[in-house]
Formats: structure tokens, sequence, C-alpha cells
């Protein structure tokens, strides 16, 4: 039904309201959305006159009018209808049109509106009493039942999810990409609770003109509320969440107003888990439809200023919230309510259970380990809702929990998961967008689960076509945790428990420009570190044999964050596919972007690697991996024996993987990587420059190596103080690692959604730390 807002004229409105009510005085038109409000000043007396737009069903205006019955003799200050002269309070009216209206008179509240106080004037004694007021009419509502509340209405925050989805498009590209972050998280975290959520009828609309309070200058308590017309049968927690996006509005600290608006509607209307888990998703989605709406509404009428009342505010809130990690928030709220906010197993208790049932060589970082519940962006949370700067993780590599990639994988296993037996696109589609990503020759994809198992699968491909079990591996690396990957680990296997190398296994030296044999960066060291290479295929010749293959991380990782001299790799693989063999990049750590100039490290070095092996930051730590490898290598394996992998390359890790590439795209995270990479960078050789103990200051984007000394020129490892440093700058909640073979290098390797604010942070903690350790 069309809806059309009325506009009578106040002379007819005057005699309507003489003939029905027995009423006299002067009208003075209210603000409104749809209806025509007006007040009306009588000898003795104010009224609220409304006359409600076409649309209005006046079942709906019966559930308004019975509503602030009940709540009033519950003590609650609400209006009162007034009866007209044959009792009832709904008057049906036309206008010149024969467009039939219903004219209701409501008692007038007095009292000044909460819009009215300036930002300056609110404190927490008004919030806390905002919160319990809305609890009050959100119990004093929980008895109450009528048909009129079962409607579907675009302001119900059960349906803002599909309204927001219908409108966004209305919305110029940056607001609807705001939007659509708030649409993900809420699709993520909260509609699979919407279920549990208690429901009854609520306001629906505790926005700030329809609040009233005590004074301006100094208001302390609510005295009223007014304008039913939104309610609506919903999850009672939406009371709230309304509420609180409204009372946010203009705050200078919109969170210590939350905190306070929550902690008083706790009071009276106690909150389950599962409402404190939705109410900040609530908020946003409010606010994302009150934007939406206003998009809309705005287009069909440009003149109305009233309806861009709360646009402005809440845009600013939609951006402040977009910085905050909601578990982290809710966590606070809890606490502001008294509750502990942390209701799984003590860390102890944990602990316990991993030392006796998990095995002992499961390890934990940190003398006092965390416990982490929560990831977003660059950040984990603990139990508490602490939030720790990740400078290690690089597998969440374009930041935990990313909403895009969170969602397409939701959608995907909502649909079908199973193998590559069957046809489907999104292999396909995946795999045609990775290659995209890759030069040539390298044609081909097979998709497996982990970087370990995408490294064994590149040796077999290696034997099969160069007939050589031969293996070279780079001294210090590590390449996973299966047998033949721990067997190419010379970090394995000549470690603690390791057993030395098998016999087809080849160490060459490690091309460290800072503790190796060339301690340059140049192409001249990088030729010469690779005449080791030659050393070990002069002596498989010797033994009328060739090397099958050379595998490579294409940045060392745990050897010490090592960065390779110039032309290292472009005269190792020379030589290797000289001698027979083939090469094989290892990106599990280094890949997607990290290195900033590039989307693959390898590129870095000028060479093109016979087969590539893909994990970690493949599927944003989704269980994910890929071989990528040429076509000739490809076809000679196959032997008569079939390939097959359960789990590699199904529809749900197909579509993740590809939401990984689309977010370093469309975010342009490689850029990222570069810039903030080398501001961090150069922030820690200014920091070298203060501090001695810093040996050296390494890296590519955001792969930086941090190596720390007791003398610059013996180099010796100053193992203690980094390990020492790792526990400082954990306690100051930036969670650090070590790599290299003294534990004395600080391994960054974080998510590339790492900003300039991270860095500040993580050089602040680590100069401080340096001050008092070293």
């Amino acid at each position: 039904m069309t809806s059309i807002t009325p506009s009578f004229d106040h002379e007819i409105l005057l005699s309507l309201l003489q003939h029905h009510y027995q009423l006299s005085g002067t009208l003075k038109p209210l603000a409104s959305y749809c209806d025509q409000n007006l007040l009306l000043t009588t000898e003795q007396h104010e009224f609220v006159i409304k006359v409600s737009n076409s649309a209005e069903k006046e079942t709906e205006l019966a559930m308004q009018n019975e509503a602030m019955q009940h709540l009033a003799v519950k003590g609650i200050p609400v209006p009162q209808a007034l009866e007209n002269n044959v009792g009832l309070q709904i008057t049906p009216i036309k206008d010149n049109q024969h467009n039939q209206f219903y004219l209701r008179v409501l008692t007038f509240l007095p009292g000044n509106f909460y819009a009215q106080i300036s930002a300056e004037n609110t404190s927490p004694k008004l919030w806390q009493n905002l919160g319990e007021f809305m609890s009050q009419v959100t119990v004093g509502l929980s008895d109450f039942q009528h048909p009129g509340a079962f409607r579907f209405f675009d302001w119900d925050l059960a349906h803002g999810y599909a309204i927001c989805q219908e409108k966004k498009p209305l919305l110029p590209e940056e607001q609807r990409v705001i939007v659509e972050y708030f649409l993900n998280l809420y699709q993520a975290h909260a509609a699979p609770l919407l279920a549990k959520l208690p429901r009854s009828v609520i306001h629906n609309d505790a926005n700030d003109h329809n609040l009233l309070v005590n004074d301006i200058t100094s208001p302390q308590i609510i005295t009223g509320l007014i304008d039913f017309g939104d309610m609506v049968y919903s999850h009672t927690i939406n009371e709230l969440a309304i509420t609180a996006a409204y009372a946010l509005m203009a705050q200078q600290d919109p969170i210590n107003t939350l905190k306070c608006v929550v902690a008083g509607f706790n009071k009276r209307y106690p909150l389950n888990d599962e409402e404190f888990e939705v109410l900040i998703y609530l908020i946003c989605l409010r606010l994302c439809t009150s934007v939406c709406n206003a998009a809309k509404a705005i287009k069909e009428q440009p003149d109305n200023k009233y309806l861009l009342v709360s646009v402005e505010p809440a845009w600013h809130l939609l951006k402040l919230f977009k910085q905050h990690n909601f578990f982290a928030l809710t966590c606070q709220l809890k606490v502001a309510c008294d509750i502990n906010p942390d209701t799984g197993k003590s860390k102890q208790a944990i602990k316990s259970y991993r030392e006796k049932h998990l095995g002992k060589t499961l390890s934990l970082s940190f003398k006092e380990p965390l416990k982490i519940v929560r990831g977003q962006g660059a950040y984990l949370y603990d139990e508490q809702g602490n939030a720790y700067l990740d400078m290690v993780n690089n597998v969440c590599h374009v930041g935990h929990c990313h909403p895009k990639v969170v969602a397409a994988g939701q959608a995907q296993m909502a649909k079908l998961n199973t193998n590559t037996r069957f046809l489907h696109d999104n292999l396909v589609d995946y795999a045609e967008k990775l290659l995209a990503t890759m030069p040539e020759p390298l044609s081909v994809c097979m998709f497996v689960n982990s970087g370990s198992e995408a490294n064994e699968l590149a040796f077999r491909l290696a034997k099969n076509f160069t007939g050589s079990q031969q293996l070279l591996t780079v001294d210090g690396a590590y390449h996973g945790n299966t047998n033949a990957c721990i067997n190419a680990s010379p970090y394995k296997f000549d470690g603690p428990g390791g057993e030395g190398a098998p016999k087809y296994v080849h160490k060459v030296m490690l091309p460290d420009p800072y503790r190796g044999s060339f301690q340059t960066s140049d192409k001249l060291a990088g030729k010469a570190y690779a005449q080791d290479i030659l050393r070990v295929i002069n002596e498989l010749a010797q033994q009328n044999k060739k090397p099958g293959m050379f595998i490579c991380e294409s940045l060392q990782g745990v050897a010490g964050q090592i960065i390779m001299p110039d032309g290292y790799l472009e005269a190792a693989y020379q030589y290797v596919r000289d001698a027979g063999g083939v090469c094989i990049a290892d990106e599990v750590q280094v890949g997607f972007g990290r290195v900033g100039t590039n989307m693959w490290a390898f590129e870095t070095q000028n060479v093109v690697p016979d087969i590539v092996t893909l994990g970690k930051p493949i599927g944003n730590g989704h269980p994910m991996a890929a071989v990528i490898t040429t076509q000739e290598i490809a076809d000679a394996f196959v032997t008569g024996m079939e390939y097959f992998n359960t789990f590699g390359g199904n529809p749900v890790s197909c579509a993740i993987g590809m939401a990984v590439l689309e977010v370093i795209e469309q975010e342009q995270l490689k850029e990222n990587a570069l810039k903030t990479g080398h501001y961090l960078k150069q922030q820690l050789i200014v920091l070298r420059q203060e501090f001695d103990v810093i040996g050296d200051v390494r890296g590519l984007g955001l792969f930086i190596g941090v190596e720390l000394v007791l003398d610059r020129e013996n180099k010796t490892p100053a193992t203690e103080l980094t390990a020492k440093l790792v526990e400082f700058v954990k306690a100051k909640h930036i969670i650090l690692s070590t790599e290299g073979p003294y534990y004395n290098v600080l391994k960054i390797k974080p998510p590339i959604v790492f900003n300039r604010n991270d860095a500040d942070k993580f050089v602040a903690a680590l100069r401080e730390g340096l001050c008092e350790l070293s």
C-alpha cells in the first residue's frame, strides 16, 4: 500500500478536534518522519495531536494505545490516548481527496528532550539512568501482547540485515564498503545466535527525540518516553541495542557511555550470555539500518531535513566501532556489569590437561602462557578481552578472522563440501586466479592441506621428473613436520632429538650476509654462496649421481629471518638445472605479497622456480596449501598411480582461498606490506643507532629480523636478553618470538594488515625494553 503523509490544514484539524473531542486551542507543527504531528495548546492543557500516514493500520495504532496504558499502570511515564465523544481512542478522518487517516489525541508529557542536551552536559549518572529506565520499559512490556506487534517493519532489527542488503546499493561506494564490513561481522557472529535470544514486544525507538529529561543543563534522570509508532515483537535485546545506538551519538567517549547504559539496563533486566554476545553487532546493525533507510528516504524526499538528523553521527560511530574488537568491548561491558568475562576453563586446567593428554612435545609460548580466545586484524584477545598486537602470525595473513574470508567459508560450507572427484566451479575458478599470479611456465595447481604436505608432494614430483632422490637443502632450513620434510630440514635433523641428515640429503651453506662467510648482500656474495651448491653437485657426480631437487625458502625463516644476497637463487638455480635437478621455492611462510614489492618472494631474486609450494597464508588460518609447477613436471607425475587428496581443493577451501586473494587485491595489502614494512624497518634502524645490542636489522616488506648481540665486533648472540625482551613486550601486550640457531633474532612476521600505528606501538615497547634490560 502506498503511504501518503497527511497534511491537514490547521483550521480543518481544529474543527475535527472540536467535533470529536470538544477540544479547542492553537496548533503548532512538530517534527515527524511520516505522520502529521502537532502540539495543541488549550486554555488549561497541552496535547499532542497525531494524524497517522495512510499506510498505518488501525490495529497497530490500537497496539500503541494499549501499550502506553499498560506501562502507565506500572508507573512508567508515557503518554495516554484520549477517548473521543463516542468512547474510542482512534478517530477515522478523510482529507479533500478522500484518503483515510486516523486521528489520535495524546496527553502531553512535560520535560525537555534528550536531544536538547549538549554532549558536555551528559554524565555517567544520566547514561546509567537511561539504561535503567529503558530496562523498566522492557520489563514492563514483557507481559504485553497484541496482534498489531506481529508485523514486518523496516526498523525491526530482526530484519535489519536484509533491509541493509536491499538498500546499501543506494550508498556511495566508500560508505557501502563500511556497511558491508559490519554486515559480514553480524552474519558471522550474531546471526547464528538469534534463535537463542528472548523475544518480546519492544518500544524499538528510544532515540534522543523520544526521551524526556528533568533538565537541560544538569540532566540526571529520564522523565518520560514518547512515540510508540515503531513498536514490534522482536528480540528483546534490540531495545537496549537501539537505546545505546542513539545514546552514543555525539559523545566524546562513546565506549564509556555504552558501559554506563548497559550497566544500568542490566540492573533491572539481567542480560544472558547470548545477549551480551550479540549486543555490539546489533548496535552497529541499527546504525547501518539508519544510514541505509535514510539513503532511500532521502532519495524519495530530498527536502526533508528531519531524515538527516541521525545520519552523520551514525557514520561517525560506525567508523569508531570499526577500530574496536567486539569481543573486547563485550568483555568490558561484562566487567561494567560486575560479571566475569571468562566462562571457560582456567589456564591452569587447560595447561594440565595438555601436558597429560596432548603430548609433552606440544609447546607453549611464554613463561606464563596466554589463553587466546578471539582475533581480529593484527590483534589477538585473551579471555578477559585484553588485546595483544600479533607480530609473528604469518598464517592469518589478511588479518585474524577477516569477515570476508569468514563469510566465504560459511556460505560455501552451508551449500556443499566434497572432494575433487566431482566437477565444481570453485576449483577451477580459484586455480585460474591463483595461477594468474604466477610467472610462466608455472601453470599447474595441485591442492593439499598444509605446507608440509605441499613440500612432500613437491619432493615426489621432483623425483618422478628427474629420476633422482638426491636433495639439496640450505643449512638451518625448516620445511615441515612429515618424515620427508623433517629429513629435508637441518633445523630439525641437526637439532635436539634429530638424527642427522639421511644419505640422500645434502646441506649447502646458508647464504647469511650477517654471520656467513661472505658478509655483503651484493651479487658477488650471492654467487660465492652458490658455489657451495657446485661442491655438492661435484661430490654427487663422483658417485655417479645427480641432484634430483634443490629446495630453498625464498626468504630464510627459522634460520634467522635471513635476506639472501642478490643473485644467490639465480646462480643456485642455474647450477642445479645444469646438473639435471629441479628447483623448489618454499613460499609457505613468505608468499602472497608479504615482501611488498612482489606477490612472491622468489621474484625478488629474479628467478622462476620449477615448483612452488604454498601454505600458511593461503587460507588465512584455514588448513589448505598448494603446489604450483610446470606442465612438463606435472605430466611426468602421470605414472599410472592415481594421485588423490580427500580434502585438497574442496569447494570450501577454494572459496576461502579465493576470498584471501580478493582481500589482498581489494585492500591493497601487498602495497601496505611494502609501505608499513619500510616504515617499521627504518624505525628499527634508528633504534639500532641508539642501542649497540642491536647488531642487525634486515627484511623485506613485513618480513623483518632484528638480531641482538652482546658486542657488534664478535657478534656474540644475546640469547638471554632476547628471551627477556620477548617476555617484556608480552607484558606490554605485544606477541613476539625468536628465530635463528641462537634464538637471538626477533621474528617479525605479522598479518599484513599491520599498520603504522601498530609499528609505532611495537617500536616504543621495544625501546622501553632495551632501556630497561640492556
